[in-house]
């Protein structure tokens, strides 16, 4: 229809002296400045506000036309950070923004009239969308995730499928992709983390299980050892310095195990602190 309005001068004269008076005009007024009558100005004023080329408010008994002040939607989808896709019922690409034409290396006049699944299966053949299409075009809206490979790389997408109606009536679709693959990711990598934390902290409870084994025998251990170094002190003579010797070096590796439990004891502490918080957000 657009090609059509543009072949036709009197559609341009309309168009032209709606231009030199910007703030609108009534039919008389636009069929006396043109040379026209009045019916044949009504009648391509008409088609020009179907066409979206030029904006009409009442004003009494008259009606005051303007030239529209709307985007080209060709211009508004190349604004979004979304892949956009627009098809015909017959389901074949009318439009696509730049956003979507690079994601699969064409270019516009390559795709435009190609099938929609034409374009999209080359990338992920085990993609099935053909029946979403179809709840769409009965005036569904349909959305779900999605999974397209380009050069060895995973990409998800949140696609919504939108019912869309064209100037003359004839219904078609749009197609958004939101492209979701970081969150996706980061969402993976916190599960990830997390995971590793919950095992972390069942291997370290195992580990702090034997520090108070240890922990016991150093009680068990000890108390019998000052016996004996006591006993050996009142013997006197070289076995007392030898008893007392091999003493001291238990000692040490006892004093050890002391210091070991107790910064266990702090790490354990902390990491049940911190398993709780996080049980606690989950």
């Amino acid at each position: 229809m657009v090609t059509t309005i543009a072949n036709h001068k009197e559609f341009s004269k309309i168009l032209e002296i709606l231009k030199e008076n910007p703030q609108g005009m009534s039919v008389k007024q636009i069929a006396e400045a043109i040379g026209m009558n009045r019916i044949s100005v009504a009648r391509y004023l008409d088609i020009l506000l179907i066409s979206g080329q030029v904006d009409m408010v009442p004003f009494g008994q008259a009606k005051v036309y303007t030239l529209t002040h709307r985007v080209p939607v060709n211009a508004l989808l190349n604004f979004s950070s979304d892949y956009v896709v627009v098809l015909g019922r017959d389901q074949k690409i009318i439009q696509a923004n730049t956003n979507f034409l690079s994601l699969f290396n064409q270019n516009l006049e390559e795709i435009q009239k190609k099938h929609l699944m034409d374009v999209l299966t080359p990338l992920s053949p085990d993609l099935s969308i053909q029946a979403k299409i179809d709840r769409a075009l009965e005036g569904r809206v349909v959305v779900e995730e999605i999974r397209i490979l380009k050069d060895e790389e995973e990409f998800f997408f949140q696609m919504k499928i939108i019912p869309t109606a064209f100037i003359d009536g004839t219904p078609g679709i749009t197609i958004i992709l939101e492209d979701i693959t970081e969150r996706k990711r980061s969402v993976e990598a916190l599960m990830e983390s997390e995971e590793k934390f919950r095992t972390l902290v069942k291997n370290i409870n195992a580990f702090l299980g034997k520090v108070e084994l240890y922990a016991r025998m150093n009680d068990n251990i000890r108390n019998p050892l000052q016996i004996i170094v006591g006993f050996a002190d009142l013997e006197g003579g070289e076995t007392m310095e030898k008893i007392t010797r091999q003493a001291e070096e238990i000692d040490q590796m006892i004093q050890k195990l002391d210091i070991g439990w107790r910064e266990s004891e702090n790490i354990r502490r902390f990491l049940q602190k911190h398993a709780r918080m996080a049980e606690a957000a989950r």
